[in-house]
């Protein structure tokens, strides 16, 4: 792989470094589906918002695909032809996100967006890197990276939430395809061409499994997103994606191990810390979704959509503190389990301060705590997950473990539990609502205090936080419990010394 310099010669450092950093904020944030506006988007258009949810997942899916195969396109093509291919995609299926009505359209814009994006976010990646550490040293990067990535992330939804709110939600596309503009003219003027000295035809790739890996995680994203509107258990439409899912896994699993060049190299899972980190990023989706707290900011305490996305405003002080935190921690090489253990730990905490939390009087300020133990625990676990899971490997098997990382920390994990946390939400809300409308008749809750409409309102109330604590409830539990499992893991390998004997590993493909 050849690694040149993005900018002329002539371009003094002080005007690179705002360009770098211009460049990797815009192509990180530039999303497809903004979850800021993305229930003004659906009430206007008068769709479901599972829709758009599934258009967040395809972008995440989309960004699997690109980085595994960002790969074989850094053999072929240059950097700028990466750059300006990624941002004018970009710009492109922006626009149709913008101008669409059709959902479906929606969601195949935003998996091609999320392709696009990693062209354009390597090639600024790689140079930002060297920045940040002549031998690319990741550890000393990634700090930086999440730290940009989530808050801007949170910064972006409370930004397009207001935008929605007192504008329209298509003025949030029509500022970001001003800045991909702004990128693109950036990138001609001021990135050098640098040609390959040796190409490689990226003709002989396996497009057929990248094609199968593709079609069955869309499948899963229709699965596990459209629960709770169609019903997982009568649906014909989920049971029939569910099989085309499940068929089209296996027959890519067979493909792979029958080719001689597959598009994935399975060797990749022979390494115990890439499957133990992708375990953990797994699990990371029990804590990470945002459910229950949007149930009961929006529907226990009534706020709207721009005061609800500025909860996430909230995040980026802890946000800032795991990034610095965890500079320090790897400039000075200490161990990694640690900081994940802290990281889960810090999810338990968060849990716990919500748990009780949940009444009517939560004021807006009650969330800055644990917003921000929420934020450093999010970004101490991207970080040491990452950095772990991706450990002693070279910049190229780095990005296929990426893409393998992305497709499970942001889809299989995040996105598989909030569909199934946004079902037993709905599920057990009705329950509650049945169990309570019945003590209601019997005089044993609200007897003669309440009729019509107000009496409904509070028992849809007390329904939704009865749910979400009896759910958070479990959490917590599963929380303490891994903790536990995490911290004798770490007390048995690290400080008794009696760590299992690991077979040697065969040298994964560089």
């Amino acid at each position: 792989m050849e690694i040149y310099d993005l900018f002329y010669k002539w371009i003094p450092i002080y005007l690179r470094v705002p360009v770098l950093i211009l460049l990797f904020f815009v192509i990180l944030c530039a999303n497809g589906v903004f979850l800021g506006n993305l229930t003004d988007m659906a009430s206007s258009l008068g769709m479901y918002p599972e829709h758009y949810t599934a258009a967040v997942n395809a972008m995440y899916i989309g960004m699997a695909l690109g980085l595994m195969t960002e790969v074989r396109l850094k053999l072929r093509y240059s950097s700028k032809t990466l750059l300006l291919a990624g941002l004018s995609t970009m710009l492109l299926m922006k626009i149709i996100c913008a101008t669409t009505s059709n959902p479906w359209i929606t969601i195949i814009a935003v998996f091609i967006l999320g392709f696009a994006k990693i062209s354009a976010l390597i090639e600024v990646y790689i140079v930002q890197l060297m920045l940040w550490s002549k031998q690319l040293d990741t550890s000393r990067f990634y700090p930086f990276v999440y730290f940009v990535a989530l808050g801007g992330l949170y910064l972006t939804s409370w930004g397009t939430a207001s935008l929605a709110y007192y504008y329209n939600w298509r003025y949030a596309y029509i500022l970001a395809v001003m800045i991909l503009l702004v990128a693109i003219l950036l990138t001609v003027l001021l990135v050098e061409n640098h040609p390959l000295k040796k190409t490689m035809a990226i003709s002989g790739m396996d497009w057929g499994s990248l094609f199968l890996l593709g079609v069955s995680m869309l499948l899963l994203n229709y699965v596990v997103v459209y629960g709770r509107v169609e019903d997982w258990f009568y649906s014909d439409s989920i049971k029939l994606a569910a099989f085309g899912f499940i068929f089209s896994f296996l027959v890519f699993l067979k493909r792979t191990l029958s080719i001689s060049a597959p598009f994935f190299k399975l060797e990749l899972f022979r390494k115990p810390t890439f499957r133990i980190g992708l375990l953990l990023f797994f699990i990371l989706g029990v804590f990470s979704p945002g459910t229950f707290q949007s149930a009961f900011s929006a529907g226990i305490l009534q706020y709207d959509t721009p005061t609800n996305m500025q909860l996430n405003l909230f995040l980026i002080p802890g946000v800032t503190a795991a990034s610095i935190i965890c500079f320090i921690w790897y400039y000075r090489k200490l161990d990694p389990e640690p900081m994940i253990i802290i990281g889960f730990a810090g999810f338990v905490v968060y849990h716990i301060m919500m748990y009780q939390s949940f009444s009517n009087e939560f004021a807006l300020t009650d969330f800055w705590a644990p917003s921000i133990v929420k934020g450093f625990a999010t970004c101490a676990i991207y970080i040491a997950v990452g950095l772990y899971t991706t450990k002693n490997f070279d910049l190229g098997v780095v990005m296929m473990a990426g893409g393998v990382m992305i497709l499970v920390r942001s889809f299989l994990g995040s996105g598989i539990f909030s569909g199934v946390y946004n079902y037993i939400l709905y599920a057990e809300r009705v329950r509650h609502l049945d169990k309570l409308a019945v003590m209601t008749d019997r005089g044993g809750f609200f007897p003669n205090q309440l009729t019509g409409s107000g009496l409904y309102k509070a028992l849809a109330e007390q329904s939704t936080l009865a749910a979400s604590k009896e759910v958070t409830g479990y959490i917590i539990i599963f929380g303490f419990v891994l903790v536990a499992v995490l911290t004798l893991y770490y007390i048995r390998i690290k400080i008794i010394g009696t760590a299992p004997a690991v077979t040697p590993e065969p040298p994964l493909v560089k």
